[in-house]
């Protein structure tokens, strides 16, 4: 594992290569990426592309951990009406409508689990959220009572076993309860399901039919303007606007890529954090075509321009 600048080089050489041909291949870099990467940001390529580990677990982990930390998950929050199957990485916010009973099972491999629900609702709607194994510690807190605020991070939509919409929490989710930053007047103001009903013109949950599996459709970038929360596919043509190194608040350095995708209608923004940024860039060329998955599309509170933002699920290809 090696961190710094001085490491790298040094890793490199024990790899075989001489002082000179790292200084070649630094070169070629630069020049390849056209100003875009600075020396440390090329070093860290030639690592990756010679075998050299660049970081320990540990040490991406705790970057990782400083990008979540400087995340607001009100920016990626969507209304709970505006889900639909097989969407991931969903942040919703709402009040708890109804809890339910912790169930305990046995797993086909004979294990013992564990599963427990709440349903939430917004203005927009109601649905049902499950959570498992440790997820359900959180059912036990004081304050997770009926009218509560809580927010999910990271779920993932489904149908349940009565063909009702459901968000499930990922292993790497989290339920934050009462969350700050959030007005509760922006809330309704129930605490209970039928509260919700009365107070609101009913919904029925969404019913998922049983369809053939059909082929992605793919939405024109103009489409994307009129759109909020996950896109599951988008392709355009790649144009590199900017890469760069950052330093966090407490002095670890992570990269930013963006890109500018464009078709035949428009063109919009790509924002991509951490190694994604650097393993991103080794794979595209500018001027041909990419194709993302799984991708954000959010409102850039600075600029109020719409942009598309990478998660720990997204992807881009290029062809």
């Amino acid at each position: 594992m090696v961190e710094s600048t001085e490491d790298i080089f040094k890793a490199l050489m024990e790899t075989g290569l001489s002082e000179q041909e790292i200084n070649q291949l630094i070169k070629q870099k630069l020049t390849e990426y056209q100003g875009f990467m600075n020396e440390q940001a090329v070093l860290f390529l030639i690592a990756k592309e010679n075998g050299v580990s660049i970081y320990s677990s540990e040490y991406r982990d705790s970057i990782q951990k400083k990008i979540e930390e400087l995340i607001d998950y009100n920016d990626f929050a969507i209304p709970i009406a505006d889900i639909s199957e097989t969407m991931q990485n969903i942040v919703i916010t709402g009040r708890i409508t109804q809890t339910f009973n912790v169930n305990n099972f046995t797993r086909k491999d004979g294990t013992q689990g564990v599963v427990g629900s709440f349903q939430m609702c917004d203005t927009s709607d109601f649905i049902k959220v499950v959570l498992w194994s440790e997820q359900v510690k959180i059912m036990e807190n004081e304050y997770f009572t009926k009218g509560e605020i809580v927010q999910v991070v990271g779920g993932y939509s489904k149908k349940g076993n009565t063909g009702a919409l459901e968000v499930h929490l990922s292993k790497k989710g989290k339920i934050v309860l009462a969350p700050k930053d959030i007005d509760p007047k922006k809330l309704p103001k129930v605490e209970s399901y039928e509260d919700y009903k009365q107070n609101k013109e009913y919904k029925k949950p969404k019913i998922i039919k049983k369809t053939s599996k059909k082929k992605d459709i793919e939405l024109t970038i103009q489409e994307l303007y009129e759109k909020e929360g996950f896109i599951k596919l988008i392709t355009g043509i790649v144009q590199i606007d900017e890469f760069k190194e950052l330093t966090l608040k407490n002095g670890e350095n992570t990269f930013l890529l963006k890109l500018i995708i464009s078709d035949d209608t428009s063109s919009i923004r790509v924002n991509i954090w951490g190694m994604k940024a650097v393993e991103c860039l080794k794979i595209i060329n500018e001027g041909n075509g990419i194709k993302l998955s799984n991708i954000l599309i959010k409102e850039n509170t600075y600029s109020n321009e719409k942009e598309l933002n990478f998660t720990k699920s997204s992807r881009l290809e290029a062809f």
